[in-house]
């Protein structure tokens, strides 16, 4: 019996580290991935599986974001989750994602044009940019992060990437992402 309080004090010790958030996260539920490798330009991540909804935007217009912000917050309601999403598909889809937390219940989908996304496990490519987020300095940003691939000899997704901003628009502050997808 010597042996039980020695395992109730070693389990707690050698079991998994919980993952903490990023302080960009600012203390709101982040998606959890792990830094596979750091450069001076660019950063691969891994991303746990992960649930997200998301609404098309018809045009990249200041007008339809707000409009697509909307539609998201009629059916989730506002829950304090970072980041916020702005997929582009081959340079003329948009879409706009709101992250859900795991511990959070999935949203009742009451609009059609919003849908729940579970997105798989995923190796991706990020770049880190201030200022103030805009599709233009996603996409400036994007190919940049491009660039960089390219000479480090990275294989990745050239139809897809996605701007990720951690804070509202109006904040004097801004850190966001840019996300490419590793291909194999």
């Amino acid at each position: 019996m010597q042996l039980l309080p020695s395992l109730l004090i070693l389990v707690p010790l050698c079991g998994g580290q919980e993952w903490e958030a990023p302080e960009y996260c600012r203390g709101s539920p982040c998606p959890q991935f792990t830094v596979v490798n750091k450069t001076t330009d660019f950063e691969e991540r891994v991303y746990v599986a992960t649930a997200w909804i998301t609404t098309k935007i018809p045009n990249p217009t200041a007008y339809d974001l707000i409009a697509a912000s909307a539609r998201l917050k009629s059916v989730a309601g506002h829950f304090d989750s970072w980041p916020v999403l702005i997929n582009v598909t081959n340079g003329k889809e948009y879409s706009l994602s709101w992250f859900v937390p795991p511990d959070m219940n999935k949203p009742e989908m009451t609009d059609p044009s919003v849908q729940l996304e579970i997105r798989p496990e995923v190796n991706v490519y990020v770049r880190v940019f201030r200022g103030t987020p805009s599709i233009d300095q996603g996409k400036l940003n994007a190919k940049e992060l491009c660039k960089s691939l390219r000479k480090a000899g990275k294989t990745f997704s050239t139809e897809r990437y996605a701007g990720a901003a951690y804070e509202s628009y109006f904040a004097l502050t801004h850190h966001n992402e840019v996300w490419v997808d590793k291909t194999q």
